[in-house]
């Protein structure tokens, strides 16, 4: 019986696509940038004050050199440079690479000509590559039937460099952008955006002391708060499963900005999902409400931590759960025990209707407020359904600590119609207001 070898090997061109079609450029620089924060976390994980990154954009080109490290020339060849993660490949503790694409998929999607300069341990070399020209490259290989055929050759080529820098550390730099790259790095919007992105995707490194500057601005971290007080307290669970530890903290922060509400969970400190008001996370699910105004003080943050990166349930852009994870489905039941208690009493709030507005302040304006560094090392000695302690419902008490109060009557609506055609004003709230105002003139009480 005679047998033919068919190629089912992937054109490059077809590769190239697939990879880089669902990240975003803002995504994609963040991942060169997770690279550069792994080294400094793997020299020191607790102080990153020293490590600086810093990032040159413009419509010409994207540039950024660290002093975190590097990575050896061995790394480039054996893992770094190779389309997917080698069995072999040894674990980075705390990291959140874990597929293997993130560099190589990030410099595809921008642009046409890249370079990836290291120097680790006196050790400094150099890939460049023309992306055109590597897609045209074949090898001639022997088949299994004797046969000599032409295949894609996905190798590339390092040049040792003689010359020392000062730091370990990596430059990379992408040129000849691609038409829709080009368009975006030449736009403010598009830098305003991923400043946004790297502060908060990335605060916590950045609380933590590394410095990142974007065109020479340097990028401050920013992040949600959420209240605490001696009488309110979050709801907060921690625990493992299947080696990675979670924890789970919910409750009250600001209104005004509803986008700011959700659940926020972190991989290794790596945001990797902000504000979800979805199904993903329980909203609308079961008994659980979907996300409404009413809930928009409602901030959840979930804490994930693994030394092995691939039992964290990241999606391959790392923005994102992998809601099929073993490990997600078994914390999402503590997650929604949060949110049918913070949303309990947000319901509660609503219930007291002209006044739920200004209780919703006055929480912010009697509460402390913890920033993101505090609500991952906040821990309780109340664990679980217990643990939410919400504010007091007391009318009065909130009438005390205002500077304002509600005065309210109720009159003939004829009479109040005339009123207020008499005193030219457009609602019964001005209304009252100009009667008090009148009452308090006539009567001649000084309220300086």
């Amino acid at each position: 019986m005679n047998t033919s070898i068919i190629e089912g090997n992937p054109t490059k061109k077809f590769f190239i696509e697939m990879i880089t079609r669902d990240i975003s450029i803002e995504d994609a620089i963040i991942d060169l940038l997770d690279n550069s924060i792994d080294g400094a976390t793997q020299i020191n994980s607790n102080d990153l004050s020293g490590f600086v990154i810093n990032i040159e954009i413009d419509a010409n080109k994207l540039y950024i050199k660290d002093n975190c490290g590097g990575f050896s020339l061995d790394r480039a060849q054996r893992y770094a440079f190779r389309f997917g993660r080698p069995e072999d490949a040894p674990t980075i503790k705390n990291s959140v690479g874990r597929f293997g694409i993130g560099m190589k998929r990030a410099l595809f999607k921008m642009g046409k000509k890249f370079s990836v300069e290291s120097q680790k341990d006196r050790e400094h070399f150099l890939v460049n590559v023309n992306v055109d020209e590597w897609c045209d490259k074949v090898k001639q290989v022997n088949t299994l039937d004797g046969k000599t055929v032409e295949i894609d050759d996905w190798t590339f080529e390092s040049t040792i460099l003689n010359n020392l820098n000062v730091n370990d550390g990596t430059i990379i730099e992408v040129t000849d952008l691609k038409e829709d790259v080009k368009a975006l790095f030449g736009s403010d919007d598009f830098l305003n955006s991923l400043y946004a992105c790297i502060t908060k995707m990335l605060c916590f490194s950045l609380i933590k002391g590394m410095k990142i500057t974007l065109n020479n601005k340097e990028l401050v971290a920013d992040s949600p708060e959420l209240f605490i007080s001696e009488k309110t307290k979050p709801y907060f669970i921690k625990g493992e499963i299947d080696g990675v530890h979670y924890k789970i903290v919910a409750g009250l922060g600001r209104i005004g900005e509803p986008k700011l509400s959700g659940w926020y969970v972190f991989c290794n400190n790596r945001l990797v999902l902000e504000g979800d008001q979805t199904s993903l996370t329980g909203w609308g699910v079961n008994s659980i409400s979907k996300w409404h105004i009413d809930y928009a003080m409602f901030r959840g943050f979930v804490f994930l931590y693994s030394q092995e990166t691939s039992k964290l349930p990241l999606t391959t852009t790392k923005k994102g759960l992998d809601a099929s994870s073993n490990v997600y489905r078994k914390i999402l039941p503590h997650m929604r025990n949060g949110m049918i208690r913070v949303m309990s009493f947000l319901k509660a709030i609503t219930g007291l209707k002209e006044e739920a507005n200004d209780y919703r302040k006055l929480i912010g304006d009697i509460s402390d407020k913890m920033n993101i560094e505090s609500i991952r090392t906040y821990d309780s000695e109340i664990i679980g359904e217990k643990s939410f302690i919400a504010p007091e419902l007391d009318l009065q008490k909130i009438a005390e600590k205002k500077n304002t109060v509600r005065v309210a009557y109720d009159v003939n609506k004829k009479t109040a119609e005339i009123a207020k055609d008499n005193a030219d004003v457009s609602s019964y709230k001005e209304l009252g207001k100009t009667t008090f105002n009148y009452y308090v003139k006539m009567e001649g009480i000084d309220y300086e």
